[in-house]
């Protein structure tokens, strides 16, 4: 099974207040992802994320034709990577990731986090 991967930081800044209202979209990241699980397209994606220094959480949702809820992660120093849910729905097309407070007072919107895509082809 032949693999390929993308990496890249989750911007400094919260995107979502403690409650997950929106603050400002401008600290969120979305990254385009290739179809996933297509017709004729045998590969699965997946999408995961470490963080060092400290504990972050992160919002993630995915868009196959619409946005899915979105999912709070929480994403340590002392633990390993964790993943966005299993591999993604059929159709998938781009991911949006932002920070969230931990609570009103959480001030820590530079935590080093890391994400990890995965595109794996079937043999």
């Amino acid at each position: 099974m032949a693999a390929d991967f993308q990496n890249g930081q989750v911007p400094p800044g919260f995107a979502f207040d403690e409650r997950g209202e929106l603050i400002h979209y401008k600290y969120g990241l979305v990254v385009s992802v290739p179809q996933a699980n297509q017709a004729g397209w045998a590969g699965e994606v997946w999408l995961s994320f470490g963080a060092a220094w400290g504990d972050a959480k992160i919002k993630v949702k995915w868009h196959n034709g619409s946005w899915s809820a979105p999912v709070d992660l929480t994403v340590t120093d002392a633990g390993g990577h964790v993943n966005a849910g299993a591999k993604f729905p059929a159709g998938t097309t781009k991911v949006a990731i932002g920070r969230v407070k931990k609570n009103a007072n959480d001030t820590d919107d530079d935590i080093p986090v890391g994400w990890l895509l995965q595109v794996a082809e079937a043999a």
